[in-house]
């Protein structure tokens, strides 16, 4: 009989294997939300010279970012009481930091405007929303 009154949560059993597949599932569901709106912008000529917008760039940090995130929640499960809730925490965090650069540097760059740096944060917050989704338990 269980007496502990704070039981850990199921996420806190997820095997790496369980993570690895929810991180592939946030990577794929990421990379096609983010080339839809590359490819929005790019039809509709927003700023065909800002390198960010384009899919390379776009492909590259996206999975950097998924990837990052992945390992985040793996070792958060391992390492904290309720993850699922710290890894949304450390995730609208970062998520904030990310936004920094695409309101202070990328309308500073060829071809780049505000509209083209909301282009891009609108991309980090659905590969944020995505991730965790994807990854954690938050949505039951």
């Amino acid at each position: 009989m269980n007496t502990d009154p704070n039981p850990p949560s199921s996420s806190s059993n997820r095997s790496l294997r369980d993570i690895a597949l929810s991180g592939a599932v946030a990577l794929v569901l990421s990379l096609l939300i983010n080339w839809l709106i590359v490819f929005g912008a790019n039809t509709g000529d927003i700023a065909p010279e800002l390198m960010a917008l384009n899919y390379a760039p776009v492909s590259l940090f996206t999975t950097l970012g998924v990837v990052g995130a992945t390992v985040t929640y793996g070792v958060l499960t391992r390492v904290a009481d309720d993850p699922d809730r710290l890894f949304a925490a450390v995730a609208a965090i970062v998520l904030l930091l990310s936004l920094v650069p695409d309101f202070t540097v990328i309308p500073s760059e060829p071809g780049g405007s505000l509209v083209t740096g909301a282009i891009l944060g609108a991309m980090h917050v659905a590969t944020a929303v995505v991730c965790v989704g994807a990854l954690t338990d938050l949505r039951n």
